[in-house]
């Protein structure tokens, strides 16, 4: 059975008893289902049938080498966050090709980095950071892939602070001005804009924003085909919450469903980046209690 089992005396992972591990590998350990991680993984990544799509794991849920080299090994991809996190997916067996650099404030030397090795692209938050993607691509003679992250000003319904799609966010382009960056970045020597990125918020759990998010990115999509700007994705991002109390959430069909009403009329490729949905429930720290104290609780 994948995943967690209870019963009056034991809790097992994946049929192993959490109190044997404990025996063994001492506490305090984490301890996560490999079978569990497996299955959601192959939930959401089937959720979208034959449409060209892969899934980015988000290293930034969990990156645990273990885990970053299991999601490796099912063919995923991964979008890395830090200079760190693109190290962890080299160490894990991840190809540049494999990785999506996304992230705010990237530092000159992380981008550099980026650009060498040639990543499969970079999610680029201003105008500031693709001038100074061109000047490092420019500068190593060759043009570096770059995706637009775009704000649509949609609130995720989630807790503000994991909130990222709002003007007020210091997130992205804001859309009234993606078009313009779009068109100034195809007309650069050292980049080549390959996609559009949207991420409007974490542990999102009802349909409405996600939606309206799909459809912001198709539109302007085919606005920029339109125009003979030849994009090959659309990175739609992750934040597809998990239930914390028992509530009912998304699942991945539903999730897969609202995205692909929206952007299969452009016929892009479509990138997800899952994160917290796939490991969330996936792992359990193991503790010992070591003492038990008496505490009067109507005394201050």
């Amino acid at each position: 059975m994948a995943g967690f089992s209870f019963d009056q005396t034991t809790v097992s992972c994946d049929g192993i008893s959490l109190a044997a591990i404990a025996d063994q590998e001492g506490t305090p350990l984490y301890v996560y289902s490999a079978a569990l991680i497996r299955e959601r993984y192959a939930q959401i990544n089937h959720a979208f049938g034959d449409h060209p799509h892969r899934v980015h794991y988000a290293l930034k849920a969990n990156s645990t080498l273990a885990i970053a080299r299991l999601i490796q090994g099912l063919g995923g991809g991964v979008d890395a966050n830090s200079g760190g996190e693109i190290a962890v997916a080299l160490r894990a067996g991840f190809k540049p090709c494999d990785i999506v650099f996304t992230g705010v404030g990237k530092t000159e030397s992380e981008l550099e980095r980026a650009v060498a090795l040639g990543v499969h692209t970079i999610n680029a938050e201003s105008a500031g950071e693709l001038e100074r993607i061109d000047r490092l691509a420019c500068a190593h003679g060759r043009r570096a892939r770059v995706s637009l992250r775009v704000n649509p000003n949609i609130d995720a319904v989630s807790h503000p602070n994991i909130s990222t799609g709002r003007r007020s966010h210091k997130f992205g382009v804001p859309l009234e001005q993606a078009l313009a960056v779009c068109r100034q970045v195809a007309a650069r020597d050292g980049l080549q804009l390959v996609g559009l990125h949207l991420h409007i918020g974490s542990q999102m759990l009802v349909v409405d924003p996600i939606r309206r998010a799909a459809a912001t990115a198709a539109r302007l999509a085919q606005e920029l085909l339109s125009e003979g700007i030849q994009l090959e994705h659309l990175d739609l991002g992750g934040g597809l919450g998990i239930s914390y109390d028992g509530s009912t959430v998304l699942d991945a069909g539903t999730y897969a469903r609202v995205l692909l009403d929206e952007v299969a009329s452009t016929k892009l490729n479509l990138i997800v980046e899952p994160g917290r949905w796939i490991v969330g429930p996936a792992g359990v720290l193991v503790a010992r209690v070591v003492d038990v104290k008496r505490q009067d609780m109507d005394r201050d």
